[in-house]
């Protein structure tokens, strides 16, 4: 049975490789934009090329990388045919994805990001469907990655309660009007799959730089498609680690173009006369990497920042919204935009508090201190004191939450300084504590901490 699939597999790949060498149409064309990802891209490329649908076209755009992707891309396209490699000068994602849709041949298109991967059945489960309904975009559910995470793979979650497309849409085919809420969720343009004859109607905004590019693109597909359909499978794996995304680590004015993709959205939405349907949709959208991309950027970038948000809700009319998807923390975010209230935004802060509070720093903050040879002959106790403290208060705590629910506290991330709290996670203080809690014994027992403290200072 293994050497008759092989075989089947051999004659389906030749078979492939005649249709692309006859310039006759694949399947679907899978565009990835490329840049910097040397870590990431062989895991990429390895699950593209060994999809089940063979019937594919793969169009790498190296986007000007200055690592080793280039040769990658050109070592995997001189070992399959169906890859196509374009080596460009370094225009941003934008210009990437643009470049791979003029070239793309098949009959549906979809995209991957060079640090994702994907299932091995991905795109034959979406194209079946696709063919299936005749739907012009088919999407699926994805699961967010990250290596440091204790379980490394989980279903994507936003706003606090898990979004999975099956509890939003129906088997068969539907337009976007019977569906609102998908417009709130994350763009996700990579957990789809459009009709060639559909997509090639859209562009990409084109910009170097992190610049929520994917926003608008997705806005528009959904607004005009005339039906939609859902694979129900969690089919694509989203990474998202902090060293590794352009728009997490920036600081700096590059993100004001996350405010002018927004405005530029609104506009394209407000020509095609579809705005005024799905505004409340589009808000709540756009308010949560917003107030991300405010507490982010630098302090003294701040007021500008705030005053390009004031600009952008200029038209926000608030006695026709209902406020439905906002978290309480986006309300006042907004109500501070609205009131054209500064000095509001930056009352709201309280993670830094409790990131002090975590065990990780309290423990850190212990070693740290123990600078005499007293206080690190003392210092098990101490750590013991405070292991036992902590878990009486979480204890206490939690049963007065079971008592009065409206006590529990919003994550952390609903705070004005959560990204000041990200930092401090990766302080000496908190690092020193993580690792005395994951290895216990260095510490009571009293080896290498010495080399510990100064191994995991330089990290």
């Amino acid at each position: 049975m293994k050497d008759k699939n092989n075989i089947n597999e051999l004659i389906n790949t030749k078979a492939n490789e005649e249709k692309i060498e006859n310039n006759i149409s694949p399947k679907v064309s899978i565009i990835v934009p490329i840049y910097n990802v040397e870590k990431y891209l062989r895991q990429c490329l390895d699950s593209i090329v060994n999809q089940t649908l063979k019937d594919i076209e793969i169009i790498l755009v190296d986007d000007g990388s200055t690592d080793s992707c280039p040769s990658i891309c050109d070592e995997y396209a001189s070992k399959d045919k169906r890859i196509i490699v374009i080596h460009k000068e370094n225009k941003g994602l934008g210009a990437a994805y643009n470049t791979g849709l003029d070239i793309a041949k098949g009959e549906y298109i979809g995209f991957v990001e060079s640090d994702d991967w994907i299932e091995s059945n991905m795109y034959e489960e979406l194209y079946n469907k696709a063919v299936e309904s005749g739907s012009d975009l088919v999407k699926c559910m994805f699961y967010k990655y990250n290596s440091k995470a204790k379980k490394k793979s989980i279903p994507y979650k936003q706003r606090r309660a898990d979004f999975e497309l099956d509890k939003c849409t129906k088997d068969s085919a539907f337009k976007i009007n019977e569906c609102k809420k998908l417009l709130i969720y994350h763009s996700s343009i990579w957990a789809s799959l459009y009709k060639k004859d559909f997509v090639s109607n859209l562009r990409f905004q084109e910009s170097k730089g992190a610049s929520y590019q994917d926003f608008p693109f997705m806005m528009e597909a959904l607004m005009l498609a005339k039906s939609i359909s859902a694979v129900k499978k969690r089919l694509y794996h989203y990474r998202l680690e902090e060293c590794n995304q352009a728009s997490m680590n920036k600081t700096d004015k590059s993100l004001f173009k996350m405010i002018e993709q927004c405005e530029y959205s609104k506009q394209r939405l407000i020509s095609l006369g579809v705005f005024d349907d799905i505004k409340e949709e589009f808000y709540s959208h756009a308010i949560s990497p917003l107030f991300r991309f405010y507490y982010r950027i630098q302090d003294d970038l701040k007021p500008l920042f705030f005053d390009n948000l004031v600009k952008f809700f200029k038209d926000f009319h608030k006695e026709n919204m209902t406020y439905k998807y906002l978290q309480e923390y986006e309300k006042h975010f907004l109500s501070c935009i609205l009131s054209n209230d500064f000095s509001k935004t930056l009352i709201y802060e309280y993670a830094v508090d409790r990131v002090k509070n975590h065990l990780s720093y309290k423990i850190g903050k212990a070693i740290i201190n123990a600078d005499t040879f007293f206080k690190r002959m003392i210092l098990p106790l101490k750590v013991s004191s405070i292991i036992l403290t902590h878990k009486m208060d979480r204890f206490i705590f939690k049963a007065i939450c079971r008592a009065n629910p409206a006590l529990k506290l919003p994550a952390i991330d609903g705070y004005a300084d959560f990204y000041k709290a990200l930092q401090l996670k990766k302080t000496n203080t908190y690092k020193l504590g993580q690792f005395f809690l994951k290895n216990p014994w260095r510490l009571y027992l009293g080896l290498g901490y010495k080399k510990t403290m100064k191994s995991e200072c330089k990290q």
